[in-house]
């Protein structure tokens, strides 16, 4: 048994895990200056150590086998500057650029890779946290979960959600930088 299927699997019998799909995130809310050091290790962790030690450890079986998929959770924050969530706009922008990247080199051996930016989810969590109606374009997770899946093997980026690829459209390609970390400062501003 190869190292890396040692290490996915533990002790248990060789399973073939044929998709990974990281979702796991950590947010630390609030301005940079109040953002404590471990809430920055944190971030570090879970966004961007955890999807890139998982995609190398998980891809060296699918490469073997010629076949398999990887999809990191990536955001719309990650697009520009986004203040009140700085560090998580930019651990999110990694996933983007590494998924696209990844996704050039392993396509032609068979495993596919993706970055989901989606906008905000309707989980659990941003029901609780959320004390105003939803922001524009927000989406079950259910929806993101659906068009992220159709997306695969189709190009190393998705945008779940029409109103969603239209922001980023503007924001990315029709205003500046500096008008679009305005804009998202204006949505960001009551965060803490």
């Amino acid at each position: 048994m190869a190292r890396a299927e040692q290490l996915a699997i533990g002790a248990s019998p060789v399973r073939e895990i044929g998709l990974l799909i990281y979702d796991a995130a950590y947010a630390p809310i609030g301005p940079f200056a109040d953002v404590t050091d471990d809430q920055l290790a944190q971030a570090a962790a879970v966004n961007v150590r955890g999807p890139l030690l998982l995609a190398k450890l998980l891809s060296a079986p699918m490469l073997a086998r010629g076949r398999g998929g990887i999809v990191l959770m990536s955001s719309l924050a990650g697009s520009q500057g986004s203040p009140n969530i700085a560090a998580y706009a930019a651990t999110k922008a990694f996933n983007a650029v590494l998924a696209e990247g990844l996704w050039k080199e392993l396509k032609p051996h068979g495993v596919d890779v993706l970055a989901c930016m989606a906008g905000a989810i309707m989980t659990p969590g941003y029901q609780q946290a959320e004390s105003a109606k939803p922001a524009p374009g927000t989406l079950s997770a259910e929806a993101v979960a659906e068009q992220t899946l159709r997306a695969l093997g189709k190009g190393p980026i998705v945008i779940p959600g029409a109103v969603n690829k239209l922001g980023r459209f503007v924001l990315t390609r029709l205003l500046s930088r500096r008008a679009a970390i305005a804009i998202m400062s204006k949505n960001t501003e009551g965060l803490s």
